[in-house]
């Protein structure tokens, strides 16, 4: 008999011992005659002629085997038991919940009343709300999150405007409208559209809005920061001695999403006029509205054919506003925004000649 051996004999002799299968004489005996591997069928005969039953012959041939496979085995089978209830994938949600109880750890006393009452009292201080009461609670919650943000008034229509400063002694300045929660955009060009760089401002109550530039470009990001209040802020431009003064005003039924400022005069990045040009007419009120899309008041709309453009006809004077440049014949005003749209007060005429990437083109003006 190697030394394994014995060792498994000798612990298989104590655990049958222990569990009060084979009595401690019967032990030493076998023990006593271990001096040679004992076979499954002389262990059989052996655990017959002493006279156990057949229930616990089979548990103590269970025992007999190897110790790494019946170690094994036996801990294999109960895997594969505890693990054969999880197997189905047909499970219901309180089928699995039962099946993980089923899982854990048997106890030697079940619980007893004491156990059990403060087991119940426990989830009904922690969790007192049925399944249905906690769906119903993130329901009201939802509602009340979505009733907290729907604002108090209508909120206000955005717009995009032209506004031309006038830098006069006397002149009312500007009013620039806010909201809170909404950005402004406020782009400062010249009478040529081009863009004319901020060299600094200054905010009348800094508390009120909020400003953000790059600190080189011609655009500054204005938002308010309560809903109601008053003030106004000074820009100076590069190269412009008198400072822009703008009012700022906050809480309006209307906000301005982007604010073109056109100022008199010609700034550093001005586009080359053609020789025998005047600048644009300040006071030219009309134009800012065509530069916008808004018909002059009293005027009659006309049908353009040959470009993307729309034209009114107001008196003897036609309003033209175009992305494109006006060859012939000469106009009486023009205006440009930043983003290349111009606008153009013209003689009446049926043809205009115009200029489209470099190449020349007619319009065929309609509907007068």
């Amino acid at each position: 008999m190697t030394c394994m051996a014995k060792r498994f004999f000798k612990a298989a002799l104590l655990f049958l011992i222990s569990i009060g299968m084979v009595p401690f004489a019967a032990a030493q005996e076998a023990a006593s005659t271990g001096s040679k591997l004992m076979s499954p069928a002389e262990f059989q005969q052996w655990l017959q002629t002493n006279g156990y039953t057949q229930e616990q012959m089979a548990a103590a041939s269970a025992s007999q085997g190897a110790p790494s496979a019946g170690s094994t085995s036996s801990f294999a089978g109960s895997s594969m038991a505890s693990n054969s209830k999880f197997a189905s994938a047909a499970m219901s949600f309180e089928e699995n919940q039962q099946a993980m109880i089923d899982s854990a750890p048997p106890v030697k006393t079940p619980p007893g009343s004491d156990s059990t009452a403060a087991f119940n009292s426990m989830l009904q201080q922690n969790m007192p709300l049925a399944p249905q009461q906690v769906v119903q609670l993130h329901q009201q919650i939802d509602v009340a999150q979505r009733a907290a943000a729907i604002p108090a008034n209508i909120p206000p229509k955005p717009v995009s405007t032209t506004l031309m400063v006038n830098l006069a002694p006397g002149t009312t300045p500007p009013a620039v409208r806010l909201a809170q929660g909404y950005v402004s955009s406020l782009v400062f060009v010249d009478s040529t559209g081009s863009p004319w760089p901020i060299a600094a401002f200054d905010i009348g109550n800094p508390k009120a809005v909020n400003i953000q530039w790059d600190g080189k470009s011609n655009i500054l990001l204005i938002q308010a920061v309560s809903p109601y209040s008053n003030g106004d802020i000074v820009v100076r431009l590069v190269g412009l001695p008198t400072p822009v003064t703008l009012e700022l005003v906050s809480g309006q039924r209307v906000v301005d999403y982007r604010v073109d400022l056109h100022i008199s005069g010609i700034g550093p990045n001005a586009k080359d006029l053609p020789m025998g040009t005047s600048l644009p007419n300040s006071a030219n009120q009309l134009l800012l509205g065509v530069l916008d899309g808004v018909a002059p008041a009293g005027s009659k709309l006309l049908n353009v054919r040959g470009a993307d453009c729309q034209a009114w006809q107001l008196g003897e004077k036609m309003y033209l506003r175009t992305r494109l440049t006006v060859l012939s014949p000469g106009w009486i005003g023009k205006m440009v925004s930043p983003d290349g749209m111009q606008a153009y007060e013209l003689p009446k005429t049926s043809s205009v000649l115009i200029s489209r990437y470099g190449e020349p083109a007619e319009l065929k003006i309609e509907g007068f």
